[in-house]
């Protein structure tokens, strides 16, 4: 696992809207606004800057319809994962709207590879492909552990708790993690960089040698605590 030094789950942005409910296309026009929230957006390449507005754009609003989910509809909550390969370019993306309409749209051949015909092809005015599938909470929680990880720590408000987590050790397991999540929740639109992958700690701690065998089962209870998912003891080998 690579260890990197970042600022960790950052609070990036509330929006103005105040009310109780709203919907998916005001949510996307919101952050599409702050110039902070997606890659290469304080680009002066007003052509990318296009490009990026419309993809985003595409992928949230058409992908949600090919899931048979109005973008127009408000709901109390709304939760995007947005996840951008930088060096190969494709996009992964978790869309829940109020809490059993869920998401996935991706432009990743290794997941088309896998799975190729439970996803749904999207082609845009024959400009953009994606594909999506609709999701079951089942499903999202027992097939995409990193995603219902992150999902459930920004939903349950307890980033701020993994943080904790994370400041144990300076050797505590970060993973590198391309993906911005938002999360609307009647107040406000909030956003969070969390660098945390579920399947690379699952099992237990390892390949960190300066990781202490004390700090290690501090965080392992650190993480179990949070009483989401937990970090399972690492049997030790029988000859």
């Amino acid at each position: 696992m690579k260890n990197i030094v970042l600022l960790f789950s950052i609070m990036l942005f509330f929006s103005c809207h105040s009310q109780d409910k709203i919907s998916l296309r005001q949510v996307n026009e919101d952050l599409l606004k702050n110039k902070n929230l997606f890659p290469y957006s304080k680009s002066q390449d007003s052509v990318m800057i296009k490009m990026l507005t419309k993809g985003y754009t595409t992928y949230r609003l058409s992908g949600v319809q090919s899931c048979d989910i109005n973008p127009d509809k408000k709901y109390s909550n709304i939760y995007i994962e947005d996840g951008f390969d930088d060096e190969e370019g494709f996009y992964n993306g978790i869309i829940i709207l109020g809490t059993n309409n869920i998401c996935e749209i991706t432009t990743s051949p290794y997941k088309l590879r896998q799975d190729s015909l439970s996803y749904t092809k999207v082609k845009e005015k024959n400009e953009i492909v994606f594909y999506t599938k609709k999701l079951s909470m089942e499903d999202f929680k027992n097939k995409y552990l990193d995603e219902y990880f992150r999902y459930e720590l920004v939903t349950q408000d307890k980033v701020g708790l993994f943080e904790k987590c994370l400041a144990i050790d300076k050797y505590t397991p970060k993973s590198i993690i391309n993906a911005r999540n938002y999360y609307f929740d009647g107040k406000g639109i909030k956003t969070y960089n969390i660098p945390i992958k579920y399947n690379d700690i699952k099992n237990g701690i390892e390949g960190l040698p300066y990781f202490k065998e004390d700090k290690k089962k501090e965080f392992t209870e650190c993480i179990n605590n949070l009483n989401i998912l937990k970090i399972h003891k690492t049997l030790p080998l029988i000859d």
